[in-house]
């Protein structure tokens, strides 16, 4: 039966080509066995880049939004979230490791960056850096910080101030809608009204500077009663939320420009239901193996969080409207922020693996969810390389700090990617894309102005392209906690003195590059010329790094590495797209290493391809399940595509 599957799958014949956006393409496979061969098989080199057309200048029209993000659990202090004790503790996990890395040895951690007590810092280098967006977001754990009486297996009272918010909430919305009937109000969603009129007060300050507001409703942070009760492997929740949603935007949604109501839905459901590296989490042992049962609907745990995360979301985006309509307000821009990026199977056998995370990761969700759009953010930072079941970090790749190889002509692809898959068809209801957030973990600041640079011109060349591409977002303004790695990734654009009293914070040279670019909405050849000097002058010196060795965990403290190779160019080359890994059918999984890497290949492990093989049958078990569900159609573009991380920073 497998191997019938598996020859079910060899048949299927993708397509490469996007003539409709005018893009170097490769010519498709000719047969089924083809198709396969790409797996075991080296890319060719992609065409030298022409020195006569790099870099150029780069301009983008006086309605794109450039800005800066944050999110409450990398910034608010006196937040009792789910992090909170989970990076308190001094328990180790089942692995063997730290729940989080560079917590208890860092001063202050958990005031994070004071946004909820001192929002002006943030808000005030947000506008110095001449942004016209500020992504932001609400805690559902300190609006909503106990368990509602009407929840399943709750025993905690309903918070005091439900009844009087529930009365004022009530009395707005007969106002604003004379004769509409007021519904009942249980107080399952917002409880604590003070703290909501808290973050009025803060997307105030935000809109008081000039900038538009994105807010994110959930962003990697549960409050502990819904962990207790299982988090997005209850349906229950979906309701929840719902009603946490629904209060919100009956209180902020005036205000608010576009709303992400998540931040990378499948990348939670990853850390807390697959690998159970994140708060109230359910441990699986092997990653490929859930994933596989979870693509054939037999994973009940990972399936019923992934399922109530897109009904959340769906839920999320009906209320908001109807809560604009209510109040005769415009009508909303509400959106998701995916998680988008390249993968690489850092030999031939990882590219069956690498087939299943990419359809499992980048499209479960957003698949069920795409006709609840306005809009769709996409989140880049880079591609991982994958051997085995693991996170390869060979040496002739560009690396930040924190591990993720950088490859900006990637943010083009998956751009290209979703745009085929999701827009570039008959009957879609949306077709507009933000970047909601890119950056990179550099406290040396060596890589941070090119990365920006290089990424715009990716935009640019997607939008050149007639992809409706209509902000970018940094992460982030000051460095921050980033989850289970701690304060050791620097990812801002203002370093932070966390021994200061103050929490003092220095901007870095890559802060005036920014507020360059977001004043003059251009990217000089000068600047771009500029950003790249820095990098190559710094080659083969000593830099950070926040990730051990065999890149499966964050450091307390960064180890010193010469990481840069000299033929490692990631600056953004647009030649360079006609690279078969950068096809937007995803088809060429496997990188393209370096001559000396070639010629020093060795044979595969046997192991590695048990690994291999697994994965391949696997691979052909659910594209052929894929099939029977899809009528035969795998072989669309739009079926197709890109890749996704697996560990997120």
């Amino acid at each position: 039966m497998v191997a019938q599957m598996v020859a079910a799958a060899i048949a299927v014949q993708p397509s490469v080509g996007t003539p409709a956006l005018d893009r170097p393409s490769t010519s498709p496979p000719k047969s089924g066995l083809a198709f396969w061969h790409h797996f075991f098989a080296s890319s060719p080199p992609p065409p030298p880049p022409s020195a006569a057309a790099y870099p150029s200048a780069l301009s983008f029209d006086r309605s794109f939004l450039f800005g800066v993000a944050t999110a409450p659990a990398h910034v608010e202090d006196n937040l009792h979230d789910a992090w909170l004790p989970f990076c308190n503790t001094t328990e180790l996990h089942p692995n063997g490791r730290p729940h989080c890395h560079a917590w208890r040895t860092t001063p202050r951690a958990a005031e994070r960056l004071r946004f909820w007590s001192e929002p002006e810092a943030e808000i005030g280098l947000a506008a110095a850096l001449n942004s016209g967006v500020f992504r932001m977001g609400v805690d559902w754990s300190r609006l909503a910080p106990t368990s509602p009486s009407a929840f399943p297996n709750a025993s905690a009272p309903v918070a005091p101030a439900c009844s009087a918010f529930c009365e004022a909430r009530e009395e707005a919305k007969v106002a604003a809608s004379p004769g509409a009937p007021p519904e009942g109000c249980a107080c399952s969603g917002v409880q604590d009204f003070v703290a909501l009129a808290r973050y009025r007060e803060i997307v105030g300050m935000a809109k008081a500077k000039g900038m538009k507001v994105v807010l994110t409703l959930f962003h990697h942070s549960l409050p502990v009663w819904v962990g207790e009760a299982g988090g997005w492997t209850n349906e229950a929740v979906v309701r929840e939320f719902g009603s946490f949603v629904r209060d919100v935007a009956a209180g902020l949604g005036e205000s608010v420009d576009y709303w992400l109501t998540m931040n990378e839905p499948m990348a939670f459901a990853l850390f807390t239901y697959i690998e159970g590296t994140w708060p109230q989490a359910f441990p699986q042992s092997n990653y490929l193996e859930v994933v596989l049962k979870a693509l054939q609907g037999d994973e009940r745990s990972v399936k019923a969080a992934v399922d109530n995360l897109a009904g959340a979301h769906n839920l999320a985006y009906s209320h908001i409207h109807q809560v604009h309509t209510l109040r005769g307000w415009r009508a909303p821009q509400v959106g998701m922020a995916a998680r988008a990026q390249i993968l690489e199977g850092k030999d031939p056998w990882d590219g069956p693996a690498v087939m299943l995370s990419r359809e499992f990761m980048d499209f479960t969700i957003t698949d069920k969810i795409q006709d609840r759009l306005d809009f769709l953010g996409l989140n880049y930072y880079g591609k991982e390389i994958i051997s085995g079941q693991t996170i390869a970090q060979p040496t002739d790749v560009g690396y930040s700090e924190a591990g993720r190889a950088i490859d900006t002509e990637g943010l083009y692809s998956v751009l290209q990617m979703f745009h085929e898959r999701y827009v570039n068809k008959p009957g879609a209801t949306w077709k507009r894309f933000m970047v909601t957030e890119n950056g990179v973990a550099d406290a040396t600041d060596v890589l941070r102005p090119a990365f920006i640079t290089e990424h715009l011109a990716a935009i640019a060349a997607a939008v050149s392209k007639g992809i409706d591409v209509f902000g970018y977002i940094h992460w982030t303004i000051s460095d921050n906690w980033e989850w289970a790695d701690g304060y050791c990734p620097k990812f801002g654009l203002y370093s932070v003195d966390r021994t200061s009293p103050s929490l003092t914070r220095t901007a870095r040279p890559s802060a005036t590059v920014y507020a360059d670019i977001s004043k003059s909405y251009a990217v000089s050849r000068e600047q771009r010329e500029a950003a790249w000097k820095v990098v190559t002058a710094h080659r083969g010196q000593l830099r950070p790094f926040c990730r051990s060795e065999d890149g499966k965990e964050g450091l307390d403290e960064p180890r010193y590495n010469r990481w840069f190779s000299d033929n490692a160019d990631w600056r953004f080359h647009e030649e360079r797209l006609a690279a078969p890994h950068h096809t937007p059918g995803g088809i060429f999984l496997q990188r393209e290493a370096a001559p000396e890497s070639r010629a020093a290949a060795a044979a595969p492990s046997l192991p590695a391809l048990a690994v291999g093989a697994a994965a391949l049958a696997g691979a052909g078990f659910a594209v052929a399940r894929a099939l029977g569900r899809r009528g035969g159609r795998l072989s669309s573009p739009r079926r197709r595509g890109g890749a996704v991380a697996l560990h997120i920073l």
